[in-house]
């Protein structure tokens, strides 16, 4: 249940309108700096986000647009860096394709692990299979 403060603070949310908190969003603003402007945390966020249909979904597309901008300006402070910045446009791009990684699957460049399950039956059947010319401990050879 949300109280009277709660109320005023999710009426804020709606009077700026979501088109304007998702397009903030989209463009770079981080949720952090949005919830502080607002004074709200993470479970009136969620309220928020909840209380309409489709909400939710459209926030997700917001962050998919973020995860772009972040790419970008990885791109653009490369790209700018020069000898006596060069470690701190180091740090600021290793930040942003951090942030695109997160926000947008497309950027994550991680190696992912490949999971892979030996059964030991498989095996001794497959070996069974292999070994099918050995009868009784003797192995036929072929006559060539």
């Amino acid at each position: 249940m949300v109280g009277e403060v709660g109320k005023a603070k999710i009426m804020a949310l709606e009077k700026l309108g979501e088109d304007e908190i998702f397009e903030r969003i989209a463009s770079g603003v981080s949720l952090a700096s949005i919830k502080r402007e607002f004074n709200i945390g993470h479970k009136l966020w969620a309220k928020w986000l909840d209380a309409s249909d489709g909400r939710r979904g459209r926030y997700q597309a917001a962050q998919l647009e973020a995860g772009h901008f972040y790419a970008e300006r990885a791109l653009e402070t490369a790209q700018l860096a020069e000898r006596d910045n060069v470690n701190v446009a180091r740090l600021q791009v290793d930040t942003d394709k951090w942030m695109a990684s997160k926000l947008n699957a497309q950027y994550d460049t991680r190696q992912r692990d490949v999971a892979i399950n030996i059964s030991v039956n498989d095996l001794h059947a497959q070996a069974a299979q292999l070994l099918g010319n050995v009868i009784e401990g003797e192995v036929f050879e072929d006559d060539d």
